[in-house]
């Protein structure tokens, strides 16, 4: 017996599932009554019958074009207006009206609501530009159900009224049906007064319709034509914005990967400098036009035409030894900067050292490298020692701005597929910057002393001999990035510890490669605070206050 109800329990199921998979919607009746008015528009009632059989809905939607084409395939515009829509009881629906591919789309029901069963929908609108008017007659030429539904229409008629007085015989009506393009006339009309009614004799296919036209004699109706119909693209703004978008590409894609390269042949490389050029032995820092003999950070960034954190860094001692601050390494790897003396009216200093400085010690007297963080400062730094050098005359450009532009320039030529453009964006563009005469002429001093710097030769006794040269010329090689080079020259020279640094565990085992060694942890841990502590983009790490739900991705969605 158990078996027996199981068995039947799920027959039923089966019967009502399958009868849910199996549902035809269809129309079960179309008809269509249009009004042709006066003023040479027309009104149009679509009273459709919608079986939607067991299927669950929330409505229906129509589709109508609002563009025709003529026999030349050039477009023209109807303007529909006046939209409503009610069930046969004149209850209004609830329906929203979109345009997408020239259409007016008619989405009408309830998201809240489903329906099943048949249900009417009586759509009124009305039309401008419907009518076609020839040398000897006006037209009304309509496709009345549409061509497009995906259900099959069982039954359909339209009734045309035409305006007062225009006699019977006067009146000509043809109508075709079945799926586009196609030539069927399985339809009858019956002229009776001013009316026309069309009924079709057999049922529609999916993407089947039928289409009538009705003449009638001139001079009942006004002129009212439809307008030609202009793509964005057709108008004379559109043509512009094309020609631009074409001129846009060619400069993009062809001229400007070739232009780069032009533009660093002619305007892109150092003046040629007629002098000595550089020299193997060269034991002064260079100079400035007024005879200021340029600091470590300056003259490292006019060799390689950037400031980085090693120029920083020679700033550093070159500060120390000025007597601005003191470097003291309390523990292993531990560093701080203690504050020697005031600031304000020290005329040895450059503003953005000043600058500096001030940010050091903003809040006291020591600033600890461990606990706080330099990023702003460095990169202020950095920023005024290109401005300074363009004020120097060394360049007639900012040349991080330079490489800033063309790195940029490359980057999105690479995203959109330029890659000729991107190679000559990185290897030109960002080689654009140009020294001037006397940025080359100073640049060779700078080059002479970085050869003396990291030179291996020892024969130059008279000088490595001399604490003094050893302190005085440490900046520049930081800057350059020989200091261990240099360092090693003195190695076996009894140097006596600075007063301006003071490393951990004493100077018991104080020389000039230990010294550098242990001067290279500060700035490792000067490289430590100079970096900044979120992303490029500002975005915060997950491995510090994250959660679940942060960082990107996220949302939400569902079925509806």
């Amino acid at each position: 017996m158990k078996k027996l109800l199981s068995f039947i329990f799920l027959l039923i199921l089966f019967f009502q599932f399958s009868t849910k998979a199996f549902a035809q919607e269809q129309i079960n009746n179309f008809k269509t009554n249009i009004v042709i008015n006066n003023d040479g528009t027309i009104d149009v009632e679509e009273i459709i019958l919608y079986d939607f059989d067991s299927s669950d809905r929330h409505g229906i939607y129509r589709e109508i074009p609002y563009t025709t084409k003529n026999k030349e395939g050039k477009k023209f515009k109807l303007e529909i207006r006046n939209y409503s829509v009610t069930d046969e009881t004149g209850k209004k629906y609830n329906f929203e009206t979109s345009v997408e591919d020239e259409k007016v789309r008619i989405k009408i029901g309830d998201v809240n609501k489903t329906v099943t069963g048949v249900h009417t929908y009586v759509i009124n609108y009305k039309v401008a530009g419907a009518l076609t008017y020839f040398s000897d007659y006006d037209e009304l030429y309509w496709n009345a159900t549409g061509n497009d539904w995906i259900v099959p229409i069982v039954t359909y008629t339209s009734g045309v009224y035409l305006p007062v007085g225009i006699a019977q015989s006067d009146i000509s009506v043809v109508c075709y049906t079945g799926s586009e393009g196609g030539r069927e006339q399985k339809c009858s009309y019956e002229v009776n007064d001013n009316s026309v009614k069309i009924t079709g004799n057999n049922s529609l296919n999916a993407y089947e319709g039928m289409t009538f036209a009705i003449r009638f004699p001139k001079g009942f109706v006004a002129i009212l034509e439809a307008k030609p119909y202009l793509t964005f693209w057709e108008t004379i703004w559109g043509k512009i914005v094309l020609g631009l978008i074409i001129l846009a590409t060619i400069l993009w894609y062809i001229i400007y990967p070739i232009w780069i390269p032009i533009k660093w042949f002619r305007k892109g490389r150092d003046p040629k400098h007629q002098g000595a050029g550089e020299t193997r032995a060269w034991f002064d820092p260079p100079k400035s036009k007024k005879g200021r003999e340029l600091t470590p950070e300056e003259a490292g960034a006019l060799i390689d035409e950037r400031a980085d954190l090693e120029d920083v860094s020679g700033m550093v001692v070159s500060l120390a030894q000025r007597g601005c601050i003191k470097i003291e390494e309390r523990d292993k790897k531990d560093f701080y900067f203690i504050k020697r003396k005031e600031i304000t009216g020290n005329r040895d200093l450059l503003s953005f050292e000043k600058e500096f400085l001030d940010e050091l010690f903003k809040f006291g007297d020591e600033y600890h490298l461990k606990k706080n963080k330099l990023y702003d400062a460095v990169e202020k730094v950095k920023t005024a020692i290109y401005e300074n050098l363009v004020t120097e005359g060394f360049f007639q450009e900012n040349p991080n701005k330079i490489r800033n532009f063309y790195t940029g320039i490359g980057i999105f030529a690479l995203t959109t597929f330029n890659l000729a453009l991107a190679f000559s964006a990185f290897l030109f563009g960002r080689n654009m910057p140009k020294k001037t005469l006397l940025g080359v002429e100073t640049k060779n001093v700078a080059g002479s002393l970085k050869n003396f710097l990291s030179s291996q030769e020892r024969q130059l006794k008279f000088q490595a001999d001399k604490q003094m040269m050893f302190e005085k010329l440490l900046p520049y090689a930081i800057a350059f990035g020989v200091e261990k080079v240099w360092a090693d020259r003195f190695r076996d020279i009894n140097l006596r510890p600075p007063e301006w640094y003071s490393g951990y565990g004493g100077s018991t085992r104080f020389n000039s490669v230990y010294f550098t060694n242990s001067l290279n942890s500060s700035f490792s841990s000067l490289r430590s605070a100079a970096t900044p502590v979120t992303s490029s983009t500002g975005h915060g790490s997950g491995f510090s206050g994250g959660s679940s739900g942060g960082g990107g991705g996220g949302g939400g969605g569902g079925s509806w």
